[in-house]
């Protein structure tokens, strides 16, 4: 099943214009960012997407303006939005917060986490692994992203959830474009330490574990991100449309 049929379905279900179709077009944008289909400083025209997609534009410019708010792209009046670029500011800004929310959730699901739950982030070590061998990186920045939002649910923090939840889409998108031609195995490796201290059921080890965890991405995302590339606000120097 394609991407655009997934979402002519859920409308099919009579959901015109509601949360859960909004929530499938702002995933399907995510991925197609994520999987190279849109680019940094690339127009999504609101309009043409809403036509592929056989949507009214409602569900389409509320699945737009969900990205703008946790700054995966850029509105612009009359002409659409664009994929952002971040500044290199504004990735330690957000990897510090994450690091400092993963050692939270960490901390918290030690002492609550459920033997299933522990048994599925141990079949997404071995996912990440398989994906990270056969060069699927978005496969292995969605491995990761669920990791972490299984240990956020396993906290019972709605308030972290939902600190997780406006984070991880900002993450996942700019890990991912910077993941191929980069040697991330260790990155990959730190999540055993994690796993590792929430089976132990000791929440200290396992909040060291996922915070240094994600500053070891902030650190690799500053070593390789093309931050310079376009203006930190817009994704795209000038901004004009040739």
């Amino acid at each position: 099943m394609t991407e655009a049929r997934a979402v002519r379905e859920v409308s099919a279900g009579g959901d015109f214009g509601g949360e859960l179709l909004s929530a499938t077009v702002k995933r399907l944008v995510l991925d197609r960012i994520v999987g190279g289909h849109y680019r940094p400083g690339e127009r999504i025209v609101e309009f043409k997407l809403a036509k592929e997609l056989g949507l009214s534009q409602s569900p389409v410019r509320e699945a737009l303006r969900e990205l703008a708010a946790v700054g995966i792209v850029t509105i612009h009046p009359r002409r659409g939005a664009r994929v952002r670029l971040p500044s290199a500011k504004e990735l330690v800004d957000v990897s510090v917060v994450r690091s400092e929310v993963d050692a939270l959730a960490a901390r918290l699901a030690a002492g609550r986490i459920a033997d299933d739950t522990l048994d599925a982030l141990e079949g997404l070590v071995a996912e990440m692994l398989e994906r990270l061998e056969a060069e699927d990186f978005p496969g292995v920045t969605e491995a990761d992203v669920r990791f972490h939002q299984l240990i956020a649910e396993a906290s019972e923090n709605h308030a972290l959830q939902r600190a997780f939840d406006q984070l991880a889409p900002f993450a996942r998108t700019f890990i991912t474009l910077t993941l191929p031609g980069v040697d991330v195995r260790g990155i990959v490796a730190e999540h055993r330490p994690i796993l590792d201290a929430l089976r132990a059921r000791d929440a200290e080890r396992a909040a060291t574990a996922a915070r240094e965890h994600q500053l070891s991405v902030s650190e690799l995302l500053q070593m390789h991100f093309p931050a310079a590339l376009g203006d930190p606000a817009t994704g795209q120097d000038g901004d004009t449309d040739g």
